[in-house]
């Protein structure tokens, strides 16, 4: 028998195709999917409930109403055949007493309630997927520009993890249907095996069902998508005022590192400044004290002369040997003014000693301060080269932080205009007319009239 499919009207169509609001579309889908799940959930309850089968003795009994219709089972291709059968036949009250017929009945009617269900909400379940979650439940992830938006790429994947486990339950359902196509010749061991198409039945209903919860947790995402991304919006403005205050905190650390640079500069220049003078004052005191030296050593050198001349007169004056008195007069006045010589020397080398322990006190104070000024320029230096260094550090802070500021900003436009496009009324009328990919089509077309075609056998 044919599986009629109920058209919607034009009005309903219309309807379909152009949802007034988002909520309304939500309310369209939950109706569809909580419809499903009762059809599917009171087949269950009716079938798979508490009654227990044993189906060797309903194959039992077919054998004997067979025998008693002096006919096969073989007559039957399935189990529409022998139910047209029994309309124009009567069953023994033997047999018909029996809990065995009872249950090939219940057999039967389970396959014709199954057969005319599951057609119907597998379509309906699938079209609600593909028509109405798959084309409107989207992330919108193409407005991102490829940019890492945290709540974006989690609905995406949530939205790929629903889409498998939605096409991978579609393709064991449809397996199902086909094998149980494929269970129901021949008729004997349709009842005597019912346990077999029965498991596959309830199977199939779980997937169903299953495929429906799906689908309703994605709806849920997508009903809270608009929601986390406000959040997302809200959090990055949160953590850009903590980023800008950390940029205002930063640029006042500069001004004074700066300003302790400047004051390390000018310090820098006057001790240069500083340990130039006194290096030029330690290079005139050396030579100073060098020129008084070499003074001392010449005047030891004029007294050591001086001694040896006056040592020579006075040998001269003192020997026995009979000269003029005039003779002696001179040499006793030449004694006089070598010994005056002499007085003039030491006295000399008197003021000169007087004049190096001068010189030298000094060249050692301004040695020892050249020294202190040369130290304490090389430290400068090296305080002027960390705090250059601090500088850039706190410049490289600030760019990255400027950087992540952007990066913020361009993730909260798109936020937004996700969010705007998400809760459009044009995005509805844009999504709705969007046309299906032709081997999304046809896959799905496909697979649908050969499920079809086996329930109609």
């Amino acid at each position: 028998m044919p599986v009629n499919k109920e058209k919607p009207t034009s009005k309903e169509s219309r309807k379909s195709r152009l949802p007034p609001t988002r909520e309304a579309e939500f309310k369209t889908i939950i109706d569809i999917i909580n419809d499903v799940c009762v059809q599917v959930r009171k087949f269950a309850k009716k079938y798979f409930s508490h009654k227990a089968v044993d189906y060797e003795e309903c194959g039992k009994v077919l054998l004997e109403l067979m025998e008693s219709w002096g006919t096969q089972t073989a007559d039957f291709a399935t189990w529409k055949e022998f139910m047209d059968k029994l309309k124009v036949k009567t069953v023994d009250e033997s047999i018909e007493g029996k809990e065995g017929y009872q249950n090939i009945l219940y057999i039967c009617n389970r396959a014709k309630d199954f057969e005319v269900m599951i057609p119907k909400v597998r379509e309906k379940i699938l079209n609600c997927g593909r028509d109405h979650v798959f084309k409107f439940c989207q992330s919108f992830i193409e407005e991102s520009f490829a940019l890492d938006i945290r709540p974006i790429l989690e609905y995406e994947e949530s939205i790929n993890t629903y889409r498998n486990e939605v096409e991978s339950k579609k393709d064991i359902m449809n397996t199902n249907i086909l094998r149980y196509g494929e269970m129901k010749k021949p008729f004997e061991e349709f009842i005597s095996e019912g346990n077999r198409h029965g498991t596959m039945m309830e199977d199939t209903c779980v997937l169903i069902v299953e495929i429906a919860q799906t689908l309703k947790k994605w709806v849920a995402d997508d009903a809270n998508y608009p929601e986390r991304l406000l959040q997302e919006v809200v959090f990055n403005n949160s953590y850009k005022e903590n980023l800008v205050e950390d940029i205002r905190q930063l640029e006042t650390k500069r001004s004074e590192v700066s300003r302790s640079l400047e004051r390390k500069n000018k310090t820098g220049m006057h001790l240069s400044r500083d340990h130039s003078t006194h290096k030029k004052e330690k290079r005139k005191l050396k030579n100073s004290l060098e020129t008084v030296c070499n003074t001392i050593e010449r005047l030891d050198q004029q007294i050591e002369d001086k001694n040896v001349a006056i040592n020579e007169l006075k040998e001269a004056i003192a020997d026995k040997t009979p000269v003029s008195p005039r003779y002696r007069d001179d040499l006793r006045l030449k004694l006089d003014k070598s010994n005056s010589d002499l007085n003039r020397l030491y006295e000399r080398k008197d003021v000169m000693e007087r004049q190096r322990s001068r010189l030298e006190k000094q060249l050692k104070q301004v040695s020892d301060r050249t020294y202190e000024l040369k130290v304490e320029e090389v430290t400068n230096r090296h305080e002027r080269e960390e705090i250059h260094r601090s500088l850039e550090g706190i410049d490289i802070e600030i760019h990255s932080i400027q950087e992540r500021i952007i990066s913020i900003d361009q993730k909260s436009a798109v936020l937004r205009r996700v969010r705007e496009v998400k809760l459009s009324s044009y995005t509805l009328r844009r999504v709705y007319k969007r046309r299906i990919m032709p081997a999304e089509k046809g896959m799905v077309f496909n697979i649908d009239i050969v499920c079809l075609f086996y329930f109609q056998i």
